[in-house]
Order: C-alpha cells, then sequence, then structure tokens
C-alpha cells in the first residue's frame, strides 16, 4: 500500500512578504493549488491514503475559494482517503466549511484531542496498517501515557509539534521523542518543521518531518515536497521516500565582492555565478554580497537584482559585505568626509564590522543617496 505523508502547505498564506501585486497574487494562488497538484500526484502513483500532518490553511480564516478548492479535490479523488490532523496554524474554520455544505465526503477523517485510530487496509489479508493521532492542547502529557498499539500491527503515528527529547515547560506543541520510543510504533508523522528530516526512533521505528511541500520565504531554501510510504503488508516494512515537489525553487546564492569597485563589475559577476548554478527561470533567488569592499566602492543591490530580474520570477539582493578603510588616507582630510571618518575610527565603544557599516551609511548620506534600512 501506498501512503503520503505530507504537513505545512500553509494554504492561503498573503505571500506579501517578498512580493507585490500580481506576482504576490500569483504565488498564493499556485501555493493553492499545490494540493491539487499533490492529489494528482497520488493518483498516479497509486497512492490509497494522504496524510496531513498540520497547518494545511495558514490562518485561522479561510478564504471561501481555497476551502472550496480543497474540497473539490477530496471529492474528486474518492479512491484515496485524507486524514487531516489541525496543526497550530489550523483552526474551526475549514471543518466548518464542510459541515455547512451539509456533506462530509466518506473520504475525509479527523482527528480530536483524545487518541484517534483509523485502519487504513480494512480489506487486506496481511497485517493491518493502523494510523493514529491526536491534536495537542494543554494534554501531551496525558496523550503520552494513553497511547497503546498493537505490536503485531504496522502502526503509523501522526503529530503537530517540534520535536524535542521530552516534554518543553510549557510548549503544547512539543513533541516528547523519549516518551513515544518502545510503543510499537514504526513510523512516526510528524508536521512543524519546514525541512525534510528523517530520524531513528528506536530499534522498530522512524520518525519524520516531510517539511513544507513548497519554500514561501528565503528561509525555506531548496528542495521541498513529501514522503512516499511504500507499505509491505506481510512483512510489515515501511520504506520512506522523499519525492521533489517544489513547483518554485528558492535559493541564496553568495557572490564575494572583495575587490569590486562599482555595480556594474558586480553585475558580471553575479551574471557569471548565476549562470553557474543553472537555477529554474521558476525560481526565486536572494543574492547575498559579501566579502570585502573599499569604503568607495559603489553597490547599488536594486541595480544588480533588476539585472538579473528577467531571468527568474523574482530576484532580490542584500548588500552584506564589510567595509575595509583605510583610516591613514584621512588623517590629515580637512574635508566634512574625513572629519566623519576619523570621529567615527576614534570611537572605542563601536567594533571593526559595525564602524564600516557606518562609514558606508555615511558616506552614501553624505554623496545625497537615500538611506533605507
Amino acid at each position: 500500500m501506498k501512503i503520503i505523508h505530507t504537513a505545512d502547505l500553509h494554504l492561503d498564506s498573503s505571500m506579501k512578504t517578498h512580493l507585490e501585486g500580481e506576482k504576490a497574487t500569483k504565488r498564493k494562488d499556485e501555493l493553492t493549488l499545490n494540493f491539487t497538484r499533490l492529489c494528482e500526484s497520488a493518483a498516479d502513483l497509486g497512492v490509497k491514503a494522504i496524510i496531513i500532518a498540520g497547518d494545511l490553511f495558514d490562518t485561522k480564516s479561510v478564504a471561501k475559494k481555497v476551502a472550496s478548492i480543497v474540497l473539490t479535490q477530496i471529492n474528486k479523488y474518492k479512491d484515496i482517503d485524507f486524514y487531516y490532523l489541525r496543526g497550530n496554524h489550523d483552526r474551526e474554520s475549514f471543518i466548518s466549511f464542510i459541515k455547512g455544505t451539509g456533506d462530509v465526503p466518506a473520504n475525509f477523517h479527523m482527528f480530536e484531542d483524545t487518541w484517534t485510530s483509523y485502519v487504513l487496509n480494512p480489506d487486506s489479508t496481511g497485517k493491518k496498517i493502523k494510523l493514529y493521532g491526536a491534536e495537542f492542547n494543554e494534554n501531551v502529557s496525558s496523550l503520552m501515557k494513553l497511547f497503546t498499539a498493537d505490536f503485531d500491527d504496522i502502526n503509523i503515528v501522526t503529530l503537530h509539534g517540534q520535536e524535542n527529547e521530552y516534554k518543553g515547560k510549557d510548549k503544547t506543541e512539543t513533541v516528547p521523542i523519549s516518551e513515544l520510543r518502545g510503543r510499537g510504533i514504526d513510523y512516526l508523522a510528524l508536521g512543524h518543521v519546514h525541512e525534510y528530516k528523517l530520524k531513528t526512533l528506536d530499534s522498530r521505528g522512524v520518525y519524520c518531518y516531510p517539511g513544507c511541500l513548497e519554500g514561501r520565504g528565503f528561509d525555506e531554501c531548496g528542495d521541498h515536497g513529501f514522503v512516499l510510504l511504500d507499505v509491505d503488508e506481510e512483512k510489515g516494512d515501511i520504506i520512506p521516500q522523499f519525492v521533489d515537489f517544489a513547483y518554485r525553487k528558492l535559493h541564496t546564492l553568495d557572490v564575494d565582492i572583495s575587490g569590486l569597485d562599482n555595480s556594474g563589475e558586480i553585475i558580471e559577476k553575479v551574471k557569471r555565478e548565476l549562470f553557474s548554478k543553472r537555477y529554474s527561470e521558476r525560481d526565486m533567488i536572494k543574492i547575498r554580497l559579501i566579502g570585502n569592499v573599499d569604503e568607495n566602492a559603489e553597490v547599488n543591490e536594486n541595480l544588480i537584482a533588476a539585472s538579473v530580474m528577467d531571468d527568474y520570477f523574482f530576484v532580490k539582493a542584500k548588500n552584506e559585505s564589510r567595509v575595509s578603510v583605510d583610516y591613514r588616507k584621512y588623517a590629515l582630510d580637512e574635508s566634512l568626509k574625513g572629519w566623519f571618518i576619523r570621529l567615527v575610527e576614534e570611537s572605542d565603544e563601536i567594533d571593526e564590522e559595525t564602524k564600516g557599516q557606518i562609514v558606508r551609511m555615511g558616506l552614501r548620506a553624505l554623496s545625497g543617496e537615500e538611506i533605507i534600512q
């Protein structure tokens, strides 16, 4: 039997952190349609169940059109069972929407704040695949004590929270890994962490975060997707496989601009670096300018980003280079610039890196350039 484990889709995200206007709207719609793509992939792969381990939505108030798309897909793929466990971003609105339609799909299954279990293969002649799940509130300690499973079954448990060896203080979303060892769990399907992670739980099982289905910001760079579980009902084995699924990927590219004096030179190096990476035109790129530059170097982040913007869906550049100041040049300089640089140099309360940043900003201000932080 094939099962998909996914989490943290965060449908209906505003997507306005980096994007504006039509691009923000387009990206928001793309994330919503990821659920459609996920269901299509599940059908193509012969998947019989999809476990959604929390944060299907991004906010407590879900737009009706987004909820309608999700419900339409659940109704469309009647041969796939959907098991939905709410995360810390999810609230009652989607469930209320479904109930408001007057017809809850037979293939849509929920969890509560007590242990709920489902047999995923009721017609199989092999071992039973049993899925357990519970939603966190103030109940973590009691939940762990109450969990029981038949060791002869193939046991999958789904929870939403941050892994920790022990229960965190005042953190109801913490998953206490130590309390789940030796409990007959074959696969612990988790949500909440936005990057793929697969680790050993105990001698019998593993625990896994599939990561978010697609990155939304530059703290979520790289490959994103879901986990495909291939379950052998006769042997009782579960083989997990990460499936790269993201339509758009986000990348942070470090470009060392040491020794370069102006934006023209920097643009040429940025283009060479991007060419070598072979990123897709669909992708979103953050260019991080690093290294050591002269205090008079001209670095225009907006111009640098604009030079390659047409090659990708989105590009931003951020100047994080360090300014190397030769203070000796300004020892006898009677200009306002010389006075300013000596004033910065003489301060005993500022470290060298910060001094460089202050010099950079000051020189930009003295040249009449607008400073935006």
